[in-house]
């Protein structure tokens, strides 16, 4: 990097030589044994030096902008926990679904901070070292925060005692731990579309603004400052996956029927991993600003495929290839996710629960299937809080992980459980969107884990079913239903004590 001495440098020059030029360009060491991963995707890269950072922030300006949230941020949440913020929320019932969201979500934001690392090191493009170094630290934090949220909420609720064990042994975390299993295993521009724009692009707002606003609306303001400090930093992260796609595209167009492979897979495997967000915005929350069916026609309809996607048709970019069978799906997602959580709510460490009078008229409202499809279901529980429970675990698609009971949207009586034929055995995936991905790569998602063989083969232990919580981490009374748990009944309890009285009780 050439110095000028003497010379004003404007805005932008001072930018770029606080941030560019800070490659090192080995003259005595093949650049193909540094960046071992480059050339095996089929990536063609022309001139990488015309990247844009995405982010147009230094360093010291990066860290005093998340120091100035993360102050907001621990103000809003020392204010909660010292005036009882627990005891004011709608519904108990909700923490079960912020558990629920520890489970699948918070696991996740470490795993991107691994997976940020493993691209930056792997992409030797300088914009995106810095842009993907930048979000591997905003991911940890992340992490960091939510983990606080729950330590906290583990001195009132059941569940989170042992949460380090738990979510590296839940069944259920199988979810998202499959989803960057796989994308850390691809190579390093697979794994930016994977990350920066199918989780983040398409599916960062649908998860933290409906969820946030729900996390509101029930009076759960410490979660809502979780939301808040986490979404500030996503914008950011969107940049990052808009700007890696259309370069990647502007390359070269040999480079366009690779992107488009791994935009029809990785749109679907982040929208499976999504399915548990459908629930925590239609079911758990008692009072519900927005539906699933609602935000999915504005987050991934509107500005997702009419919007994106019809700017990307001028590189030769079409839609994913399943994404009509997610349009479909959005009136029956939240639903067959609850029926599955609800199938396992004996083995989970956060509880189903008994839908009340208010919850089938808000559902009936919003899905008008939602009566002639779903409501028997769950009004068979009556009294009887097991009476549609699952034995053991369950057996689970081959690709995300997720139980084998989604249904045809086209026909939402037959199941839509696909089968595949390989090596004389045959295996099963929950849609055809996971069917085509296992069929592009079977190898790979045969060396996945799959909680039901563990079960069988013994992992688990002998003694079941208590060698099985043992491992999981958690106790059969921090399971079932909540309306009839001690988590419950402590929080009326709470309340009593505080002598506050509230809407639902």
């Amino acid at each position: 990097m050439s110095i000028i001495l003497n010379t004003k440098l404007n805005t932008k020059q001072k930018f770029e030589s606080q941030t560019r030029d800070l490659m090192w360009d080995p003259k005595d060491f093949d650049m193909n044994k540094i960046y071992p991963l480059i050339e095996k995707e089929g990536i063609i890269l022309k001139d990488p030096k015309k990247w844009e950072d995405p982010f147009r922030i230094t360093y010291n300006q990066y860290v005093k902008i998340q120091s100035e949230k993360d102050s907001i941020y621990h103000a809003v949440a020392n204010a909660f926990e010292a005036n009882h913020g627990h005891a004011k929320i709608v519904d108990s019932r909700w923490y079960e679904g912020v558990k629920a969201f520890a489970t699948a979500v918070q696991p996740a934001e470490y795993q991107a901070h691994r997976l940020m690392a493993y691209i930056g090191r792997n992409i030797p493009i300088e914009s995106i070292r810095f842009a993907t170094f930048a979000q591997a630290i905003d991911e940890l934090r992340h992490a960091q925060i939510e983990i606080k949220h729950y330590a906290h909420m583990s001195q009132y609720y059941d569940g989170l005692h042992a949460y380090a064990k738990t979510n590296e042994n839940h069944w259920f975390n199988t979810v998202p731990k499959s989803f960057f299993d796989d994308a850390l295993t691809s190579g390093p521009f697979e794994a930016l579309m994977a990350i920066s724009f199918s989780f983040e692009y398409c599916f960062t707002n649908i998860l933290f603004l409906p969820f946030g606003s729900s996390a509101a609306a029930v009076g759960d303001d410490h979660f809502a400052a979780v939301g808040k400090t986490v979404q500030s930093d996503e914008a950011r992260h969107m940049a990052l996956g808009m700007t890696a796609l259309k370069m990647l595209l502007e390359e070269d167009d040999r480079n366009v029927p690779i992107v488009q492979k791994w935009l029809d897979k990785w749109y679907w495997r982040a929208y499976r991993m999504f399915s548990v967000v459908a629930v925590l915005v239609d079911y758990y929350p008692r009072i519900r600003p927005i539906s699933w069916k609602k935000a999915f026609e504005i987050y991934i309809e509107e500005q997702v495929f009419n919007g994106l996607f019809r700017e990307l048709k001028k590189y030769g970019i079409r839609l994913p290839l399943h994404a009509e069978d997610s349009i479909k799906e959005k009136e029956h997602y939240s639903h067959v996710t609850m029926r599955i959580l609800d199938h396992y709510k004996h083995a989970n460490m956060f509880r189903g629960f008994k839908l009340q009078p208010d919850d089938y008229e808000w559902l009936s409202n919003e899905y008008p299937s939602f009566e002639r499809n779903y409501a028997s279901y769950f009004r068979r529980q009556g009294d009887q809080t097991l009476a549609v429970t699952s034995p053991g675990i369950p057996s689970v698609c081959r690709v995300c992980q997720i139980p084998l009971e989604f249904v045809d949207p086209d026909q939402p009586t037959k199941s839509w459980t696909q089968f595949s034929e390989h090596n004389g055995s045959i295996q099963m995936t929950c849609s055809p969107g996971c069917k085509h991905i296992f069929e592009m790569e079977p190898e790979k998602y045969l060396q996945m884990w799959w909680p039901a063989e563990a079960y069988v083969g013994g992992e688990f232990g002998e003694n079941m079913p208590l060698d099985l919580f043992n491992y999981l981490g958690f106790s059969p009374e921090e399971a079932g239903e909540h309306y009839s748990s001690r988590d419950r009944k402590r929080w009326l309890e709470y309340q009593q004590a505080l002598h506050m009285d509230k809407r639902f009780n």
